[in-house]
Order: structure tokens, then C-alpha cells, then sequence
């Protein structure tokens, strides 16, 4: 059987399998944002062991109290706290920006759904593994690379480090939705992504459906 590659021209003999379209979604949605915060709890608990354990200077209480004496001390973390949330936005996009673009060497679209960020590659259909791929790659990557970071950067790093790949993380419910979306998908399955929807093409011979 010939592999599958990504490729701007849908094969011959393909046609439309179904769709996800989590904006229009508002039930999964909702469901998403219910897991996301569960995530948050599991991986700021999971990332704080490791960091004990990992890290010998580490103690859980010494990032996590501000001085409240003046109104700068309270301002200045809520600057920082807004400056991950942009960043770990950006973070997660890009690394699924890269990873589009090193599977399919062409354009990748960044862009914002309503309050949502996204990185589409629309011109392209992808095979299956490599959409999986692309789908948790800023989960693996971010994480790794923020633990990577914790065991290295100086203790006032700790808190902003730890706080962006826990967020990142538990931003990650879409993506993970998505990739268990994917798995069930015919192996042959191509995916073109327009950032907040996804189309799914098969061999014909394998079925069709308008979902």
C-alpha cells in the first residue's frame, strides 16, 4: 500500500468523510473549559512533585507569597500573570506552527476565533500520524522544555516558569480532544485544518458521512 503524504491536492479517489467544528460545539465546549481546569489542578500538582523531587532547593511555599504593602506589589504580579497568559498563547500556537510547517514545508495561517488563538495549516491535507503529531506537540514540547527550564533557572524564574507550562497544559484540552478525535479515524484518513474546524477525507471505498 502506498504511504500517504501531506499534500495541497486531495488524491484521486478520495472524498469527504466528516467534520469537527468545536465553535459551533457550544455543548463540547463547555465541557472542554470543565477539563481544562481539572487539568490545571493534575498538572500544577503533577509539575510541582517533580520539581520536589527534582530540584533539592525547591520548598512549595517559597514562590507562591507576594508582599501586599503598597499597590505596586499587587500590580506588578498581575502584569506578570497577564504577560504568561500572552505568552504561553503565542508559545502553544507556534510550536503547532513549526510542526505544520516541518511536515508540510509551506504556509502555516495564525489566527484568533473569538477569544481563541489558532495555527491552521488550510492549504494542505495531512495524513493521520503526523496530524497527531502536530495535535500534542505543544503539550510535549512546552512541558518538557519548562521542566527542563525549572531544574536550571534560578529560584525568582520558578513561579512564571511553572505557572506558563501548568496554563499551557491545561490549555491543552482541545488539543488532546482533538487527537482522540483523530485516532479513530481510518489509517488512510487526510485532515485539513482551517483552524477552527477540521474536514476529514478518506478513500471512498471506506465510507462516507456528512456529520
Amino acid at each position: 500500500m502506498k504511504s500517504v503524504k501531506p499534500t495541497q491536492e486531495l488524491p484521486e479517489g478520495y472524498g469527504f468523510l466528516k467534520d469537527l467544528n468545536l465553535a459551533k460545539n457550544q455543548q463540547l465546549m463547555t465541557k472542554l473549559s470543565i477539563a481544562s481546569l481539572v487539568l490545571f489542578v493534575f498538572f500544577g500538582l503533577l509539575f510541582l512533585g517533580l520539581l520536589a523531587v527534582l530540584r533539592e532547593d525547591f520548598s512549595f511555599g517559597m514562590q507562591f507569597s507576594f508582599n501586599v504593602e503598597n499597590l505596586w506589589t499587587i500590580i506588578v504580579p498581575l502584569l506578570v500573570l497577564v504577560a504568561i497568559i500572552f505568552g504561553m498563547v503565542v508559545l502553544h500556537e507556534a510550536v503547532h506552527g513549526l510542526f505544520f510547517w516541518l511536515f508540510t514545508g509551506g504556509h502555516v495561517q495564525f489566527g484568533f476565533k473569538g477569544p481563541y488563538a489558532y495555527a491552521a495549516a488550510p492549504d494542505w491535507y495531512i495524513p493521520k500520524l503526523p496530524y497527531l503529531i502536530v495535535s500534542l506537540a505543544p503539550l510535549v514540547v512546552i512541558s518538557i522544555a519548562g521542566m527542563i527550564a525549572l531544574l536550571l533557572l534560578p529560584e525568582s524564574w520558578i513561579f512564571p516558569v511553572l505557572l506558563l507550562i501548568t496554563m499551557n497544559a491545561s490549555g491543552a484540552a482541545g488539543d488532546m480532544y482533538a487527537f482522540y478525535w483523530v485516532l479513530q479515524l481510518p489509517d488512510r484518513a487526510l485532515i485539513r485544518d482551517f483552524g477552527e474546524r477540521m474536514r476529514v477525507f478518506t478513500p471512498q471505498s471506506e465510507g462516507s458521512s456528512d456529520q
